[in-house]
């Protein structure tokens, strides 16, 4: 599945983000060049326990969690 930021390797740390009085975040620069990330890119947020998952493509929760489970092994 493209578009899936999460994978199971060592987590990189890459930054800090702060959510404005608006609701909106900044992700930092380094996150958006390591993931291709460009000005008009749409961005779909996920909730995943105490997780927040972000992905490039709109996907089915349901397959979301079973792709991450297919991941770790």
């Amino acid at each position: 599945m493209a578009g899936l930021f999460f994978t199971m390797k060592d987590p990189k740390f890459i930054g800090k983000a702060k959510l404005t009085r608006q609701g909106q975040v900044t992700l930092p620069n380094e996150a958006r060049k390591d993931l291709g990330i460009d000005a008009d890119s749409d961005i779909y947020w996920y909730e995943l326990g105490d997780n927040l998952i972000a992905v490039t493509e709109l996907v089915n929760p349901r397959d979301l969690g079973v792709l991450l489970k297919k991941k770790r092994g």
